[in-house]
């Protein structure tokens, strides 16, 4: 682009810099890496690599953290419990799942509790390998939980949920629990409600669900202070955000939505510069008026940027029917399918069926016309067992939305 160094003066500067996609960073990884022969040696020490999104083959993209980097990982996560009001009498239960690749939310819960100096419990969920010999099944998970009296509950949005349903199926004690910390999955206001009311009835009264908008690319996550306050940057010396118009990649106004967009302002492994993280979100620069910080936070869920599909020639916001069906509080795990009524057929008609785990008496007619009546398309309802929808002890992320066409 003939720019070069002499054109970057400020971080105002940044700019002229086009965007960079995941796509582009998971073709090529080694190449965002920063040379560093001849910095300290807290600098040039490979420290771990964690994975993110895929590669065109498949394989997750390798994000290298140096030593420097893993000390600066520790002031942000130490930053975002600060937040997120930690308290040093608290014990964290990590229901991250232990997987084949390391990803930053296993290896970076343990650290960011270390970092607090408080205690940490992990379960082992998930089965990452036939040669893993240490796995937790569900119930297992709870019996931990119950028995070392945890008071955070730290995991994939949907795992926590079942973890909460089951718990009370079977009368664990939870009576300690007091907060969830939530990530990897969207959370909506009636997502938020169904957790907070489930965890209320078997935990503390006043318990309350904390959700992050994380990343790899970041390894910590931009964290609430409180239910619906936005999502702090908990390091702003560290990241650098920008939201942009999705077609002109020109930055936005503070409030509007756009793509989001990470600068790393201080690192040594992997730097990404104005990497589009995929997701639609708007910015504040304003004073939280919860927590008084200055900080620039996310206001708003994130969203992912493809997140709508278009059935039977309507978009269809997913989003809109998962919140239909936990309203009530009828239904337990479930899942939207799309496909056609054809498989073996191109042409087929499309139809969006719904798979739930609902007790006998529950009126799924109903349920069906609520969904018609908010998205133009009548769905097929399905009672299956939960275990056919979500099972956690093969996988600890729910998927929630499948399009099979």
């Amino acid at each position: 682009m003939g720019l070069s160094r002499s054109d970057f003066c400020s971080l105002a500067d940044i700019h002229l810099l086009p965007l960079i996609s995941k796509k582009e960073y998971a073709a090529d990884p080694e190449s965002f890496c920063l040379e560093t022969e001849g910095l300290e040696e807290e600098s040039t020490i490979h420290w771990d690599v964690m994975h993110t999104t895929g590669t065109s083959g498949g394989r997750p993209t390798p994000f290298l953290s140096t030593t420097y980097d893993f000390y600066n990982t520790l002031t942000a996560n130490r930053r975002a419990l600060e937040i997120r009001h930690v308290r040093s009498s608290d014990i964290v239960a990590n229901l991250c799942p232990m997987t084949l690749y390391p990803y930053g939310a296993y290896h970076r819960t343990i650290a960011a509790c270390n970092v607090m100096k408080i205690p940490v419990v992990s379960p082992l969920p998930g089965r990452p390998s036939k040669h893993f010999h240490w796995t937790s099944r569900l119930d297992e998970v709870i019996a931990i939980i119950a028995t070392t009296h945890a008071t955070i509950l730290w995991g994939v949005t949907s795992f926590v949920r079942r973890i909460l349903i089951r718990a009370e199926e079977i009368g664990a004690d939870f009576t300690s629990v007091r907060l969830a910390f939530v990530t990897g999955e969207a959370v909506s206001g009636e997502m938020r409600r169904d957790l907070t009311e489930r965890m209320r009835r078997i935990g503390q009264p006043d318990a309350w669900v904390s959700v992050s908008y994380a990343a790899t690319e970041m390894q910590v996550g931009a964290v609430e202070c409180c239910p619906d306050s936005g999502y702090h940057n908990p390091a702003p010396d560290h990241f650098y955000f920008e939201v942009v118009d999705p077609e002109s990649h020109a930055p936005l106004p503070a409030g509007q939505r756009g793509l989001s967009v990470l600068t790393h302002l201080d690192r040594r492994g992997t730097v990404l510069l104005r990497y589009a993280m995929g997701d639609f979100a708007a910015l504040s620069y304003d004073q939280c008026p919860h927590c008084g910080s200055w900080t620039d936070r996310f206001v708003g869920m994130p969203s992912r940027a493809d997140d709508l599909v278009k059935v039977k020639g309507m978009l269809l916001n997913p989003e809109v029917v998962t919140d239909l069906l936990l309203a009530d509080g009828q239904v337990g795990e479930f899942q939207v399918v799309i496909d056609r009524e054809d498989m073996e057929d191109a042409l087929s008609s499309d139809r969006m069926r719904l798979l739930l785990d609902t007790a006998r008496e529950v009126d799924t007619d109903q349920i069906a016309e609520s969904v018609r009546v908010a998205t133009g398309i009548r769905p097929l309802v399905e009672k299956v067992d939960r275990l056919q929808i979500f099972d956690p002890d093969k996988s600890l992320k729910a998927k929630r939305f499948i399009d099979l066409r």
